[in-house]
This record gives structure tokens, C-alpha cells and sequence, in this order.
């Protein structure tokens, strides 16, 4: 199985992937390639990059190191820089989902932490099926895709679970294109011990639905 998390930045995607990571899942992230890519493109490290990408004060700020035509960039924006203008312009709008199911094989289950991009999820589902697939929506208040490209996929919505309270969803924030495949939404508003609860509560009722699915299988 495969359960890919999808927010806007501070919802709460990576420690969802940790949390996952405690029940034996796996975690991969489209945004893995994109970093080899840039600090490739900008001849920095690896170590330089990730110390000022992980530090939120530092991380929207404007690097000598990553100049591109006289203009200094933030880590973010070098980051859009390499995917927009040099990735995808030469190897298609599919290539980080590409890259992804490389390392996705049968026999494990994965998080990933940054869905958002059609054209990421298509080679996914290409590759495993939409049955394999289940979608989480993060939501938190305060917090939104006005600044950054990804938005929600349009899945089949299963269950909600509030915690604190609901966030509104911005329509124009949800893809078009809708997918079949099972779709929780969590309103990640209250503590991280009912975040851990409603994960654990989504990965419990995933199980269930495999363990039927095989139930009716071998019937």
C-alpha cells in the first residue's frame, strides 16, 4: 500500500511519514530527485543546502550560492528554479513521478510526504494500481497553498476526522481531475497525540479494507 500526504507546507506531512515509519512504512518523497538536481545545478552540498532548507528562517532567504542570472535565490526558489525552468522543460512534467516508482516494489508499503502534482501521481497509479493507493489530506489553519504550487487531489473522500476544529478548503486549492482512489481529510488542528490517534485510526481501517479485499479474493 501506498499512502501519499498532501498539504500545504506546515500541516504536518513529514511527521506523518515518521509515524508511518513506525508501522514499517517506507518513506519516499518526489522532492528527493529535485534535490540531487539542485544542488547539482548550483555546485553546492548537500550538507550547506539542507542546513539553511530545514531552518525556516533561513530557507525563504536569497543565497550568493544560488545565483542564476545575476538574481540570488532562496533555497525554495532554487528549488522551483531547477524544477520548472530545467527538469521539467527537458525531461517532461512526469519525471520526479517517474523517478519515484523506481524505488516502490510489491513486497513493502510507503509514505510519501509531498503529493500534489498530477502528473506525479500518474506514474503511481500506472505502476500499482488506484486500489493500492490511499490519499491524505492535511489541512491546518493559518496554513494554505498561496504560496506554493502543489494543491489537493481530488480523491473519493472516505472520512474527515477534526481535531480542534475544521479548516476551510479553498476550492480553487483542489485539482480538477479527480482520482479513484479512498480519500481521508484531516483537519490537523489539535494536538500531536490525536494527530497519532487519527493516523493510527487511518492506517487500522486501510488494513481492514485489504484484509476483506483478500477475504473476497479467496472466496
Amino acid at each position: 500500500m501506498i499512502v501519499i500526504f498532501n498539504g500545504p507546507p506546515g500541516t504536518g506531512k513529514d511527521e506523518a511519514c515518521l509515524f508511518f515509519q513506525k508501522l514499517g512504512y517506507k518513506h519516499l518523497s518526489f522532492k528527493e530527485e529535485l534535490f540531487k538536481e539542485t544542488f547539482k545545478f548550483f555546485g553546492v552540498s548537500k550538507g550547506w543546502f539542507m542546513k539553511g532548507y530545514n531552518d525556516r528562517s533561513i530557507k525563504e532567504t536569497p543565497a550568493p550560492q544560488l545565483k542564476v542570472s545575476g538574481t540570488s535565490l532562496s533555497r525554495r526558489d532554487a528549488m522551483i528554479y531547477v524544477s520548472e525552468k530545467y527538469i521539467k522543460p527537458k525531461f517532461g512534467n512526469d519525471y520526479f513521478g517517474a523517478q519515484l516508482t523506481k524505488h516502490i516494489d510489491k513486497d513493502n508499503n510507503f509514505s510519501v510526504s509531498d503529493g500534489g502534482f498530477i502528473e506525479e501521481l500518474v506514474p503511481i497509479i500506472n505502476k500499482v494500481g488506484a486500489d493500492n493507493i490511499i490519499l491524505v489530506q492535511l489541512t491546518r489553519e493559518g496554513c494554505d497553498f498561496s504560496s506554493d504550487s502543489r494543491r489537493y487531489f481530488n480523491g473519493n473522500l472516505i472520512e474527515e476526522f477534526v481535531l480542534g476544529r475544521e479548516t476551510s478548503v479553498t476550492e480553487e486549492h483542489v485539482l480538477r481531475k479527480k482520482f479513484p482512489i479512498r480519500t481521508y481529510r484531516v483537519h490537523n488542528n489539535g494536538t500531536v497525540k490525536e494527530f497519532h490517534m487519527a493516523l493510527n485510526s487511518i492506517h487500522e481501517k486501510e488494513n481492514n479494507v485489504k484484509e476483506n479485499e483478500t477475504k473476497g479474493n479467496a472466496n
